[in-house]
């Protein structure tokens, strides 16, 4: 019975990372249980072991290594540790210490924020480039002729006049009513324009009908001439969009009176502005069906070649591109997901009506599921789904079960309660922790939830860019939701063409 007493005061059949509660019972405990997927013990198949032990070294330089970041008063007599608490699953040369789930918090002191006060009036002074040293600012007077070279492109003008231009019965200044190039999106007034204004919309006295003239209709190559353009009309940069129209126009076997990159344009302007369609073809010169038509023909074509931008990313890349937000607690995260809901118009038919109410919206909802990798690339976009489907249903029925292999692990909100679906595929869940039967969560789940907190609010993030795109930020009419699923496809690959959302990454090379 001693000797009983002193091997489990030992430590060795338990691990001594402080609040680990793995041990040698657990394990043997699970080789004793059956398997669902192999139909057999534990022992016997194929199933990847949850965790092994590993011996503290004899070596004084590194057991002292260990000891340190083990950070306990008193030690067993025989350490081990957990594969749960290494880098690489158990000691190597690259990571031969434990480091993840400590049992501890690092005490980190964050610097002050510093506080910058400018003055309004040196900070316009600044802005400009004058070329006369001597003279007066008291006294600026920008009624002057000016040129572009004096200023930079994006600088607004001040609208100083010379006194004398004023009315001395009204005390109106005349360069208020005179258009200023305040931005760099702004630009001068031609007279070619200003015959455009006065005739585009004269009404013929004979027949009351308007006269609609191709000078002034919005053009891809007119009008996208900088990235600012490209991101207010597109949603994706110059670049970006000329190399989509030059891609895209191999597959063109549409019979449309427009240019290519005008069609494309107008598709895009659909999906980032959610313009109607009688406004789209007031834009283009076209009439409202023949671009309701394009939209249509478009979408489904734009969704079947994009769709090879959003992948599921094999575990080696995961590992090179994770930030440093997830290396230190969730190394092994192979996905985000979280999911979103869209507006849509209420249905007349009461069985889709019903389907599609979302009680957490308060609104009929067209809902998916959005998963993200550790870097922010969306790697899953599920079909829309009615807003009154569950989470769980969404993760069952969108096939996202079908990409996971044994040892990933998912980050979710709460309200993924999907535990029994991920544990045959021996897939770890990470969910905040719930109160349910406590008066309130303990140090240890306080901490753990704001862990996760801290990594998850990257797919917010992403569900944030996607609703850039102002088709999913308003309301869908019913007519457009055969096309929906594409519209989610086409999207969430123009955000995967957007720059990294989280820019901390960390190569093999910087830690080496």
């Amino acid at each position: 019975m001693d000797s009983g007493k002193n091997i489990k005061k030992s430590g060795g059949s338990s691990c001594a990372v402080n609040g680990c509660c793995n041990n040698r019972r657990k394990l043997n405990l699970w080789k004793e249980s059956m398997c669902k997927i192999h139909g057999q013990f534990h022992e016997d198949c194929a199933c990847l072991i949850p965790y092994k032990f590993h011996l503290m070294p004899s070596d004084g330089q590194i057991r002292a290594e260990w000891t340190k970041a083990i950070n306990r008063k008193t030690l067993p007599k025989t350490v081990f540790v957990c594969s749960e608490h290494f880098l690489d699953g158990l000691p190597t040369e690259r990571n031969p210490f434990p480091k993840l789930k400590m049992g501890y918090e690092r005490k980190v002191t964050p610097g002050r924020r510093k506080i910058h006060k400018h003055d309004s009036d040196v900070k316009k002074r600044k802005l400009i480039d004058c070329d006369d040293d001597n003279s007066d600012f008291e006294e600026l007077d920008l009624s002057l002729e000016v040129t572009d070279q004096s200023l930079p492109e994006a600088v607004c003008s001040f609208n100083v006049v010379n006194p004398t231009s004023s009315c001395a019965s009204t005390q109106y200044e005349e360069t208020d009513f005179v258009l200023h190039n305040d931005h760099s999106y702004a630009h001068a007034w031609t007279d070619l324009q200003d015959k455009f204004a006065q005739t585009n919309l004269t009404l013929t006295e004979e027949k009351g009908v308007q006269i609609k003239l191709d000078v002034g209709t919005m053009s891809a190559t007119r009008h996208i001439l900088t990235d600012s353009d490209s991101l207010l009309y597109t949603g994706v940069t110059k670049e970006v969009f000329f190399t989509l129209v030059e891609c895209m126009s191999q597959f063109n076997t549409f019979s449309f009176q427009l240019d290519i990159a005008d069609q494309i344009m107008l598709v895009l302007m659909r999906l980032k502005l959610n313009l109607i369609f009688q406004d789209l073809g007031r834009r283009f010169g076209i009439s409202d069906s023949l671009a309701c038509k394009m939209f249509n023909s478009w979408i489904p074509l734009l969704a079947d070649k994009l769709k090879a931008l959003i992948i599921w990313l094999p575990r080696e890349t995961l590992r090179d591109c994770c930030p440093e937000s997830f290396r230190e607690n969730y190394p092994r995260t192979t996905c985000i997901i979280d999911c979103a809901e869209t507006f849509i118009q209420r249905p007349t038919n009461l069985k889709s009506r019903g389907e599609t109410y979302s009680n957490y919206k308060s609104h009929n909802t067209a809902k998916y599921m959005v998963g993200i990798s550790p870097h922010g690339q969306i790697m899953f976009i599920s079909k829309a789904f009615g807003g009154r489907a569950s989470d769980k249903f969404i993760v069952e029925k969108s096939g996202f079960l079908d990409y996971l292999l044994p040892g990933d692990e998912i980050m979710a909100d709460r309200g993924f309660t999907i535990e029994d679906l991920l544990f045959p595929r021996r897939v770890k869940l990470n969910i905040p922790s719930f109160t349910k039967g406590k008066p309130q969560l303990s140090a240890e789940d306080v901490t753990s939830t704001r862990r996760i907190a801290r990594v998850r609010i990257h797919v917010e993030r992403a569900i944030r860019r996607l609703k850039v795109f102002k088709i999913l930020s308003g309301t869908v009419p019913v007519s457009s939701l055969k096309l929906f699923d594409d519209i989610l496809i086409v999207c969430s690959a123009l955000v995967n063409l957007k720059y990294d959302l989280i820019r901390d990454t960390c190569t093999e090379e910087d830690t080496e």
